[in-house]
């Protein structure tokens, strides 16, 4: 596996919640558009929710994901928060994926 990617939020970067979610859309954005993807996009914690209902960055992880990335969302992530049933785009991973991903990756990237 070359490329292992996790988002663990909704935002990028901490500071302001807005700016955060623009950066998020810009950096979802950019990603799909670009030369190199991961192979995996690993959403943990709240970035569980950029893939699910009411989103507003479910297009820019389609298009991720229609360019063969596998999004994958924490399944005890998205129990946590009840939206297993809103989930859009990819599927529920469970942790020993994640780990196992990780642990096999060339690069593996966390954004928080």
């Amino acid at each position: 596996m070359k490329k292992f990617m996790v988002i663990t939020s909704e935002t990028l970067g901490k500071g302001d919640d807005e700016l955060g979610a623009i950066l998020m859309r810009v950096f979802l954005t950019c990603l799909g558009q670009g030369d190199e993807v991961p192979e995996v996009l690993g959403l943990m914690n709240g970035g569980v929710k950029l893939a699910c209902e009411g989103s507003p960055v479910l297009e820019e992880l389609k298009k991720i994901e229609e360019r063969g990335v596998k999004v994958r969302a924490c399944g005890t992530c998205l129990d946590f928060f009840d939206i297993r049933e809103k989930l859009i785009v990819g599927e529920a991973g469970k942790m020993p994926e994640t780990v196992a991903g990780l642990m096999t990756a060339e690069d593996a990237i966390v954004l928080s």
